[in-house]
């Protein structure tokens, strides 16, 4: 009974910190492979670049999977398509994740860490 009470108590825990792992590589997948370039840093859109932050990760990992293959509806396709066929399933999983969970940034949030544009030695 106590075994089981704590597996209870325990199991959001372990949820929690996989999930929050599984957005923080996806924050890093996503900064590394540049796509804040048009998206932003939280994926809150740049330019006439659509805003990604807050959409279902189901719905994202479906557009990324569909422009994997080269398919979708986008005027954008021909940009993503190389972007999508460069990550493999995990790594959508994860860009969804965090894209998902992704708030607002406010302007002066929007810079990108120095490890991901190549360190400070530019």
């Amino acid at each position: 009974m106590k075994r089981s009470m704590l597996l209870v108590c325990l199991l959001p825990l372990a949820m929690w910190s996989a999930d929050a792992a599984l957005k923080a590589e996806g924050e890093r997948v996503y900064l590394s492979h540049g796509c804040y370039g048009c998206h932003g840093v939280s994926g809150e859109g740049v330019n006439n670049f659509p805003r990604l932050s807050g959409k279902s990760a189901a719905y994202l990992a479906e557009r990324l999977k569909a422009l994997k293959k080269g398919k979708g509806r986008t005027p954008k396709k021909e940009i993503m398509v190389p972007y999508a066929k460069a990550l493999d399933e995990k790594q959508i999983e994860a860009v969804s994740a965090y894209l998902a969970s992704a708030a607002d940034a406010s302007d002066e949030n929007l810079e990108v860490p120095e490890d991901i544009l190549g360190g400070s030695n530019m």
